[in-house]
């Protein structure tokens, strides 16, 4: 048995010894154990796992859910390519925590990984955190064995569960996890920007609960609408700031027609001007929201940089920029809105980040959406928009540019 600790992010990111191990197709069955089981990690380890699936290794997955970090998509994609999941329902009376992650070959090396951070995207990518490697040789399969017996007598008890697409179901109609895909209203465009809702017209558009409508091209199809040649459209979004777009009157012999662009593509953007990014939240603490590292250059100009930054040495030493600044924090999910004067914009080697005591008073989680909007020189609003929300879906398809290393999208208005 040989014992390795590995140093991520310096030496290693876990999700890269991760997907090379289920990827290779070496390993005969594999053992997925996490407390807490994010989307955002799975989704990312997903197309390894289906790969391992199809060259036949037997994936287990040990979990535990919540209804703010497991959906029953995702639940839904692992069954789907055939991993077994057992699951545990995290409660304040009841939690597990475990983490450990198993890849067994009967004829070479296997291999216990014991991280010291969670399956979540940021912790299986850069957070600071210690791995231990163990690695059995085939000579030591007594010991292996010892390994999984132990695995087994735990997960066999009546605090877990196997997991069903019938337990699925149930489990998102209690609540117990999010039920991402549900029968809901789609808002027109109408409803979307001057209030009026689907009963007013007499127009509900639903969609069936495993889904059929492709949102981004909903949202980006042609419109049409009849107006005066100078008239001025006023826009209400969900700052309740009113935003004029002067729309001018295409006529034809038969009809007056206005093309509108609701989602702007890449080729479109300038990201100097922007003033408006929406940044699905996968990092994050109880006062801190971290941005992703790979769209940070795209960020600058947003917020003044570097003349509105100064330079201070954190407690271990390492330098980082920082930006005192105004910024309004609101939150759809139970209406919070406050400012601090005082907030933090933080730009280090490796991250990007908004902090502030005003978000531990506020309700957010991983997969939410944060609204950041530039007001004025100095001045921002954060806007936290809930995964549980209607408002959610839109502002989603908004994300359509790439964020690097990651299976996420970011937007940019």
């Amino acid at each position: 048995m040989n014992v390795k600790f590995l140093n991520q992010p310096k030496d290693v990111s876990f999700i890269d010894v991760l997907t090379e191990k289920l990827s290779s197709g070496a390993f005969s069955r594999v053992w997925l154990v996490a407390g807490f089981a994010k989307d955002s990690a799975l989704d990312m380890l997903y197309d390894s796992l289906k790969i391992a699936s199809e060259k036949g290794t037997k994936i287990e997955c040990v979990f535990g859910i919540d209804k703010k970090n497991t959906s029953k998509d995702m639940m839904l994609k692992l069954l789907n390519i055939g991993c077994n999941i057992r699951f545990h329902i995290n409660a304040d009376e009841s939690k597990f925590e475990s983490r450990m992650f198993i890849f067994e070959n009967e004829n070479a090396d296997s291999y216990v990984y014991i991280p010291g951070s969670k399956l979540s995207e940021g912790g299986i990518t850069d957070n600071i955190t210690i791995i231990e490697e163990i690695t059995y040789s085939p000579d030591e399969k007594l010991d292996f064995s010892k390994v999984k017996a132990s695995l087994e007598n735990g997960i066999s008890s009546s605090d877990f569960e196997i997991l069903t697409e019938e337990k699925l179901k149930e489990l998102a109609s209690t609540g117990d996890i999010m039920a991402r895909i549900t029968e809901r209203k789609i808002p027109t465009i109408n409803e979307l920007y001057n209030g009026a809702t689907a009963d007013d017209e007499n127009k509900v558009n639903t969609y069936e609960e495993e889904g059929s409508v492709d949102f981004k091209e909903l949202l980006n199809q042609d419109i049409d609408i009849k107006i005066d040649d100078e008239e001025t459209i006023k826009v209400q979004d969900s700052l309740g700031e009113e935003v004029e777009h002067k729309i001018k009157k295409q006529s034809s012999e038969s009809e007056e027609k206005v093309i509108t662009k609701i989602i702007p593509t890449e080729k479109d953007l300038d990201f100097e001007k922007v003033n408006t990014f929406i940044i699905p939240i996968s990092n994050s603490s109880n006062d801190e929201i971290k941005i992703p590292s790979s769209i940070t250059s795209n960020l600058k100009t947003f917020f003044g940089y570097p003349e509105r930054f100064h330079m201070e040495e954190s407690d271990k030493g390492n330098l980082k920029e920082i930006q005192i600044t105004s910024i309004e924090f609101f939150a759809n999910s139970n209406n919070i809105e406050k400012i601090d004067e005082n907030a933090q914009i933080i730009f280090t080697v490796k991250t990007t980040s908004v902090k502030s005591d005003v978000l531990s008073e506020i309700s957010f989680s991983e997969g939410d959406i944060l609204r950041l909007i530039k007001k004025e020189d100095g001045k921002y609003r954060c806007e936290i928009i809930s995964k549980e929300t209607n408002e959610y879906v839109i502002w989603q398809n908004f994300c359509v540019h790439q964020i690097k290393g990651s299976t996420k999208k970011f937007g940019a208005i």
